[in-house]
């Protein structure tokens, strides 16, 4: 049962981007907006906000019919070009990307964060036996992730990598990241005998893989930024 501050959350969020269709350009025109969200546990509130209809509820409170076009999408980097195209409204990411589009944007169509969706652990795994410590990692190995090089999971990795082998180093495992979604990685984690021997995961699918004995876990995203730290916004 939701408690009344989670109530009260999903409540601002399906009346911001409510709000929000009404200051679309599209959406005053077609009286339609469209999100999309990621694969995870992460993004469990937009399917709260989705299926109890919240944005077209508060949308008929402020006099306006909306139409909410959903799609799922993984990885930043589709997400932001399809924000900067125009074939979406609002998206959802972590905050490295989140960052980097509100910079790029800004003085331009000064792209904003709503609100925070999650704040969980992110799990590098790998069912390489050889591999204890980031530094057991080689050139023969490939790391999944949802956005190589820009993506929450990436930008973490490298925040690791500069702490473990210099500043200069940081982008040291970009060439053996792929970009690959959650729920493909952690097939491929499972089965093993692919290329992709490590995933830096996120819940669920994280503990899915856990429960084969042949995968384990490297390090916590909570063991790099130091504890809790939000990693989905929208």
């Amino acid at each position: 049962m939701a408690t009344p501050f989670k109530r009260s959350a999903l409540t601002l969020l399906a009346a911001t981007l409510a709000a929000g269709a009404l200051f679309s350009s599209g959406a005053r025109a077609e009286g339609k907006i469209s999100i999309a969200q990621q694969f995870g546990i992460g993004y469990l509130i937009l399917d709260v906000v989705r299926d109890q209809q919240l944005i077209e509820k508060h949308g008929k409170a402020q006099g306006l019919e909306i139409k909410v076009d959903w799609n799922s999408i993984s990885g930043a980097t589709a997400m932001n070009e399809a924000l900067l195209t125009g074939a979406l409204d609002v998206v959802s990411a972590g905050v490295p990307p989140m960052l980097t589009v509100w910079d790029r944007t800004k003085g331009k169509q000064n792209v904003k964060a709503i609100a925070a969706l999650g704040s969980m652990p992110n799990y590098l795994l790998t069912n390489n036996p050889n591999i204890k410590t980031l530094k057991d990692f080689s050139d023969k190995d490939r790391i999944a992730v949802p956005a190589a090089g820009v993506g929450f999971q990436s930008r973490t990795l490298q925040i690791e990598t500069a702490r473990q082998f210099g500043d200069d180093q940081f982008k040291k495992f970009d060439n053996i990241s792929v970009s690959l979604p959650h729920p493909d990685a952690t097939a491929a984690l499972i089965a093993g005998g692919s290329e992709i021997n490590s995933h830096f995961s996120s819940p669920p699918f994280q503990y899915q893989a856990l429960q084969n004995p042949n995968v384990h876990k490297v390090l916590s995203s909570y063991d790099i930024l130091g504890g809790p730290a939000t990693f989905n916004v929208l």
